[in-house]
């Protein structure tokens, strides 16, 4: 029997019943039913409803009709895989969850309050930087800016805090924020495809956990708990699982028509059972040590911190602390008298200098991100955990996963280095629309890894798109290069720089050869294959994608032609899934009209068939359409004044 937790002080109950009040909040994210030439997350499933088609709702009853597979819709289980992966034991994970004080409302961690206020440091330190180095009356407005900031930001935290408030039900998740403008967000149980806690340095010394709520269909997290208790987050985590597992077996039961009432009331054997099979099936899938994260933080370039770095040089002067740094050593004074000498050379070392800050940055970030990574898989979901500063475990239902994508560049991909991705029904906003399944890998061992998510077989080799697209993307670069250097050379002043009697804004005209080339490069690098199993595209230069794109879950085909593509007789064809994110999406551009016509055509036509298929072959029928007879019919008078109209 589970022991009831709490965080800290309990919230106040007045304003926890009003979850049906006008503020409500309502998210209806369930994409379209599987139909004739749509299929999406889970199609074409014939077996009824899933959590897609439940909306989410403000009302506690919203989720009564829903009949979702909750084992398909939430975290596994507490356990986790064998090696580093250890979070604090659950007590609670081998038999049902019980509600404690967790279905009145709940305050935040107290310590949420220190938390918030060090998160504002950073904005009061560059507030307070000018004063501090010149505390003359020129700096008045930030001294303002400084007070202003300790009389509304610090009480805002504290009404922040106050008024934020949680509970659990069977049946929701309820939270409650906002100081003027409340909200009051009702999340359904079943609906949960994630609950993913998170840990940065701070919060691991305090033994506390951000906890992020993600649905399907959603574009971001529905619900954070920043911060409780990692006991807490544990236990709220283990609650939701343990919920829906009872839904399912009770689903499960009810199904297959058992003597459940014999049974009922053994509810620890009936939440045991599954935990104990979940245990049996977990596998070690990937393992990243420390050298192969260092090796792939050195693929990586990152700009990030290098605007903050001139960010700051706005307050300190360059000059005095390159003088500080180099010119304090007599062995770097030719150095620097070198920089002073000749701008040609200070602009190169200012580039040097910025590569290799990226570099290093981008060794650091990745090094933070990926440091213990662990995959593993957990009955039919993946579970990952991972980080530096910041320990984040998630996990990714395998229904969810609507495309693959394998992801490298040309110095990952020179010396046989990928990464593998997928694409699930909601946008993880952190991982920029995709969800990271191994972040670094040799070639075979991400294709490996991604056919336990599902199967599928990557061509040897894929059929090119028109040449004519070189053309048209050489024009394209050629004319957005003129729209630059045209007002460039018209504002030009006469006695500035004009190599040969040229002005200067002409020599980017120099670069066209490279434009070309990069036209042939984006021509050479995009390709598609239809297979039995899907379509299969690849696409871009510097970061180069694949996509595998099942045929289940392909959910709207459809066909582009611009002006100048009819001209040429080309047409671009697209394929959406569910989850797609609105930037480097599998599309395949400028294809012949005739090619891309028949193309869609086969797509369309295999996905109907395997519908039908599966229709076929839970209802005896591939037909599912009323007949004349079944359809709703309007009242014969409506039916003859609209006839008369």
């Amino acid at each position: 029997m589970a022991s009831p937790l709490s965080n800290g002080s309990r919230a106040p109950a007045s304003g926890g019943n009003d979850q049906h009040g006008g503020d409500e909040r309502s998210r209806d994210s369930s994409p379209q039913e599987p139909v004739a030439g749509t299929g999406g997350e889970g199609a074409p499933e014939p077996t009824g409803p899933t959590e897609e088609n439940a909306p989410a709702s403000n009302h506690e009853g919203a989720s009564d009709d829903s009949h979702a597979t909750a084992s398909d819709a939430t975290d596994a289980p507490g356990d986790e895989a064998p090696g580093d992966v250890d979070p604090a034991p659950n007590p609670d994970d081998d038999g049902p969850a019980t509600l404690g004080e967790l279905h009145e409302p709940q305050r935040l961690h107290p310590l949420t309050l220190l938390q918030r206020f060090l998160a504002s440091l950073p904005a009061l330190l560059l507030l307070m930087v000018p004063v501090l180095m010149n505390p003359s009356g020129e700096n008045v407005f930030y001294l303002f800016m400084t007070v202003a900031f300790g009389v509304i930001a610090l009480p805002s935290i504290l009404l922040q805090y106050y008024r934020f408030s949680y509970r659990l039900t069977p049946k929701q998740i309820i939270i409650q924020s906002g100081v003027f403008n409340r909200q009051n967000r009702s999340i359904p149980i079943e609906r949960v495809q994630n609950v993913q806690i998170e840990q940065n340095v701070l919060a691991r010394v305090a033994s506390i956990a951000k906890v992020k709520i993600e649905t399907a269909g959603s574009t971001g997290t529905e619900g954070v708990l920043e911060y409780v208790s990692l006991e807490e987050a544990q236990r709220i985590r283990h609650v939701i699982r343990s919920f829906q597992r009872q839904k399912t077996n009770a689903e499960t039961v009810s199904e297959q028509d058992a003597p459940a009432n014999s049974t009922a009331g053994d509810d620890s054997d009936a939440s045991t059972a599954p935990d104990e099979a979940r245990r049996a099936e977990e596998q070690v899938l990937f393992r990243m040590p420390l050298q192969r994260v260092f090796l792939s933080g050195m693929f990586r370039f990152s700009l990030v911190y290098i605007a903050v770095v001139f960010s700051v040089f706005q307050f300190v002067e360059p000059d005095t602390l390159l003088n500080y740094v180099l010119a304090s050593r007599s062995q770097f004074q030719a150095f620097v008298d070198a920089i002073y000498a000749s701008p040609f050379f200070a602009a190169v070392v200012t580039v040097l200098f910025a590569a290799l800050f990226g570099w290093l940055t981008g060794i650091a970030i990745n090094l933070n991100r990926y440091y213990g990574f662990h995959l593993w898989l957990e009955g039919d979901k993946l579970r990952k955990k991972h980080g530096l500063f910041t320990v984040t475990e998630g996990t990714i239902p395998l229904e969810k996963v609507q495309a693959l994508i394998l992801r490298t560049n040309p110095l990952m991909e020179a010396f046989g280095w990928f990464a593998l991705e997928a694409q699930t029904v909601g946008v993880n906003v952190d991982e920029q629309g995709h969800r990271v399944v191994v972040p670094f890998a040799r070639r075979e061992q991400v294709l490996d890894v991604g056919r336990r998510v599902r199967e599928f077989n990557l061509p040897d080799s894929f059929q090119r798109v028109s040449p004519l697209t070189i053309r048209r993307s050489f024009v394209r670069y050629m004319v957005a290069l003129s729209v630059v250097v045209a007002p460039a050379v018209y504002f030009w002043p006469s006695d500035w720089a004009a190599p040969m009697d040229a002005a200067l804004p002409y020599w980017a005209y120099a670069l066209t050869p490279l434009l070309l080339l990069w036209a042939y490069l984006q021509y050479t690098h995009h390709g598609y294959t239809l297979s039995q199993d899907g379509l299969y595209i690849r696409r871009g230069v510097i970061s180069r994608y694949t996509w595998v794109l099942p045929t289940e879950k392909q959910h709207v085909f459809y066909t582009t032609a611009s002006v100048f593509q009819r001209r040429l007789g080309l047409k671009s064809f697209f394929v959406d899934t569910a989850g797609a994110a609105g930037y480097a999406y599998p599309e395949v551009v400028d294809v012949p009209a005739d090619t891309a016509d028949s193309t869609l055509h086969r797509l369309y036509d295999r996905f109907h068939t395997l519908y039908q298929d599966r229709i076929r072959a839970a209802t005896g029928s591939a037909d599912t359409r009323l007949s004349s007879d079944e359809r709703p019919q309007l009242p014969e008078a409506t039916r003859s004044e609209w006839a008369d109209g």
